[in-house]
């Protein structure tokens, strides 16, 4: 792709996808205008996305939201993940649903490997080496995880008191710029911030599974009481900040990986400890607010047809771990943004047609949801119009996070093109999402990762921007 990038102008380019003479001065008219490729691949500082990103409101997303009927998730009746196939059980024997046993056993016997074999068929399922690769790489999970407080177990927090200071002050610019380069050196790719306004507190779930409360309150400090947990209404800024996959590996989708979750973890702990150290309250929301909602409120990614994973316009579906802090430092919100992606979405149906399950959805974004078996169940959240997961098929692989046409990186030329076209004007959209593999960006035979050279550290350098 470095010869591409350097030796291909945009009209060859234009040339050779077949929009010479009349078409190339047509599609000139509404495409952008790019002096060279280079302005093209240029990457974006953190607080300022390409000039073909809109800005929208705050509370605003691409995803349209009924605010009458969205309402805070109440987990005792309601579905997301492992809970939604809890909510359709068999009453009379408490025997799973027959469609939700169907989807489980299609995951004990491994139909995402099957699915890779019938895709490459040199590929012979996972070898020693791949499950030993994987397993060592959650073996460093051993902090633990924090409590509602943002507090672990055997890790004490060296409080500014501790230090003979005081509290850390500065403005909510001057604070947001620290915590992006603070959370940034601990590993994290982009962080943004969501005020807890009232529409904001919607997103924060109403109960934990066993019915548990989240109550805002006039409270100096958070706390789990054994009955309820306390957020004090002074924690009015939810952090968002985002972990990549292996941006090589995951593209073996969908092969065992679940590095973006260590990796999360340990930036977890860096998170919480700086914002503890600094003097403010780091109450871990990762479990009470849904992670792709979040990200659409906060301007981390868009709402897309993967439906519980956010799309980015610069990392596609990359982002794997989604940490989530709600916190009493005063902070300048960041908006949401419109990349075109929710338009591209609905001409592209990559991610879906590779899902080995059948669990993303097909058709265009709907008020309801679009499988019929949990429509009848009502296993799925109200009030907002856009796509949904399959919960009783999905077993949580990560076939969606490897597939998605956004996943170039940043030096991929083609899909700076795609990323900057798109936005402007949705007449190429099937084109685009057709070439998804004829440029190699989809899923690879798993074989192939213990071939060819693999980035440091799991990621790839042109996703960290």
């Amino acid at each position: 792709m470095t010869n591409f990038h350097t030796t291909v102008s945009r009209r060859d380019f234009m040339k050779g996808i077949g929009l010479a003479g009349a078409g190339l001065g047509a599609a000139a008219a509404v495409a952008p205008v790019w002096h060279d490729l280079d302005e093209v691949t240029s990457s974006s500082a953190q607080f300022k996305h390409p000039w073909y990103v809109k800005e929208r409101e705050y509370d605003d997303p691409t995803l349209e939201v009924d605010w009458n009927v969205f309402d805070r998730i109440d987990r005792t009746v309601s579905v997301l993940g492992v809970k939604g196939r809890l909510t359709a059980t068999n009453a009379a024997h408490g025997a799973l649903h027959p469609e939700i046993q169907k989807y489980i056993d299609m995951k004990k016997n491994g139909r995402d490997i099957e699915y890779m074999k019938e895709k490459f068929p040199s590929y012979q399922g996972p070898s020693l080496r791949d499950y030993s690769l994987a397993d060592a790489n959650i073996a460093s999970r051993r902090l633990g995880r924090p409590d509602f407080t943002g507090n672990y177990s055997g890790l004490t927090i060296k409080t500014p008191e501790d230090r003979n200071m005081t509290k850390w002050q500065g403005t909510p610019e001057e604070n947001l710029q620290t915590i992006t380069n603070a959370f940034k050196f601990f590993g994290a790719t982009r962080i943004r911030v969501m005020e807890l306004t009232e529409k904001g507190k919607k997103l924060v779930y109403k109960n934990e599974s066993s019915g548990k409360p989240y109550n805002f309150k006039d409270a100096a400090k958070p706390e789990d009481t054994g009955s309820e947990y306390v957020i004090p209404n002074t924690a009015r800024y939810l952090i968002n900040y985002a972990c990549l996959e292996a941006t090589d590996h995951v593209r073996q989708a969908p092969g065992p990986t679940y590095s973006g979750y260590c990796h999360g973890e340990k930036v977890s702990a860096n998170v919480h400890y700086f914002l503890g150290s600094m003097g403010f309250m780091h109450i871990e929301a990762g479990g009470f607010t849904p992670a792709a909602g979040v990200g659409a409120f906060a301007g981390t990614t868009e709402h897309s047809r993967s439906a519980m994973v956010g799309t980015s316009y610069s990392h596609g579906n990359l982002f794997r771990w989604m940490g989530r802090v709600i916190t009493d430092m005063p902070l300048s919100p960041t908006k949401p943004y419109d990349a075109g992606i929710a338009r591209f979405c609905v001409d592209c149906m990559t991610c879906a047609d590779n899902c080995p399950y059948g669990s993303m959805p097909l058709g265009d974004k709907m008020w309801e949801h679009e499988s019929p078996e949990e429509e009848k169940v009502k296993n799925y959240v109200a009030g907002y119009k856009g796509w949904r997961l399959f919960n009783f098929r999905c077993p949580r692989c990560k076939g969606c996070h490897g597939t998605c046409v956004f996943n170039g990186g940043n030096e991929a030329v083609i899909h700076n093109i795609v990323r900057t076209t798109q936005s402007i004007t949705p007449i190429f959209n099937g084109f685009f999402a057709d070439m998804e593999e004829m440029f190699g960006y989809g899923t690879r035979n798993p074989d192939v990762w213990w071939t060819h050279e693999v980035p440091t550290f799991q990621f790839d350098p042109t996703y960290l921007f």
